[in-house]
């Protein structure tokens, strides 16, 4: 779908929120000029550490890789120095950080409403991460490996060490050509996949339970202004899980490992402390700002959305959220179409 910039009105309000928000737009929009007019070394030289925070949420995640196929039009790919993601948020990064953010958002309303890749019928292997990365990343939507080592922005991946139910942050230089067992680890979903990956001896999975998105990494690491792209809306409250999903969870994915049963009993607390901090309701270091981009509510999509027009209208919405954020004036953009 093609939109002209100038046809965009400003950002409705509650759709840009954080702490100076402002400033960080202004800080990647610099360097993004700076980057084209000059070499990479020259752009980065101005005091700055841009972080990129990126949010999974399965099939919502179309709504933060429609930003970044926004971005990637806005000529931001490679000017972030770190990028940090959990589960669908790191592959949506992933496509950001190789120049394939407009192929890989297909994947969401082409690969993954396909019931051999999520079928909720199949309660044994609801979301099909292994054939997701035998059949696209790696076929006919090829995901360029090489490429994210060789990127000028660091990737960081969240997963959840099963073992010690400790939150594990890999970073993708680091991991060289372990590379694919970790992007594979970060989208093992529990209960969805039921199954578990190892990396470097670790048995892994998704880190949605303890770290739906590493706002506090980067904070840890010491990013002065970061762009954070949200799958849910503003008001959303991740559910406390019930009776009964504990009893699934414990019997599924902790099978007698306590310390990953109370990690999943108390999934809510975390996730409400990391939208605190991304929405500007809890307190930040100084001189750290955050722009944080959040889907309306209009976006209706959850985490098993089978409806192609669905997901791309949501992806239409959140690009066109990001355009009016940047005060994009340049050339129309392009969001692929469901194919057929």
């Amino acid at each position: 779908m093609k939109r002209s910039a100038d046809s965009l009105a400003p950002p409705p309000p509650g759709l840009l929120a954080g702490v100076n928000a402002p400033a960080v737009l202004s800080a990647i929009k610099q360097r993004a000029d700076r980057l084209r007019c000059g070499s990479a070394a020259v752009a980065r030289d101005d005091g700055r550490k841009l972080g990129l925070v990126v949010e999974g949420g399965g099939l919502r995640g179309v709504c933060s890789a429609g930003a970044l196929v926004a971005m990637e039009h806005m000529g931001f790919t490679g000017l972030f120095d770190e990028v940090y993601g959990t589960s669908a948020g790191v592959m949506n990064a992933c496509y950001f950080l190789t120049g394939q953010a407009a192929l890989g958002i297909r994947i969401y309303y082409e690969d993954m409403i396909r019931r051999e890749i999520v079928n909720p019928l199949r309660v044994w292997k609801i979301f099909a991460v292994d054939r997701l990365f035998d059949t696209v990343v790696l076929a006919n939507k090829r995901l360029r490996l090489q490429d994210i080592l060789d990127s000028r922005s660091r990737l960081f991946i969240a997963m959840l060490d099963v073992a010690t139910a400790e939150p594990v942050m890999v970073e993708a230089r680091a991991a060289g050509p372990r590379l694919l067992d970790a992007l594979r680890a970060s989208t093992a979903l529990p209960v969805f996949f039921n199954r578990v990956v190892e990396v470097d001896g670790r048995p892994c999975m998704d880190a949605g339970l303890a770290k739906i998105f590493p706002l506090d990494d980067a904070l840890a690491a010491g990013c002065t202004d970061i762009l954070v792209l949200l799958s849910h809306e503003e008001s959303y409250r991740r559910p406390r899980p019930g009776p009964m999903a504990r009893w699934m969870f414990n019997r599924i994915c902790a099978r007698g490992n306590r310390a990953l049963a109370q990690v999943y009993a108390r999934c809510d607390q975390g996730d409400a402390r990391l939208r605190a901090l991304a929405l500007g309701r809890a307190p930040v270091p100084t001189g750290v700002n955050i722009a944080t981009l959040v889907p309306g509510a209009s976006a209706a999509v959850t985490r098993l959305t089978a409806s192609p027009a669905t997901l791309h209208a949501a992806a239409v919405a959140a690009g066109e959220n990001a355009l009016r954020a940047f005060g994009w004036g340049g050339s129309a953009w392009v969001l692929p179409s469901p194919a057929g």
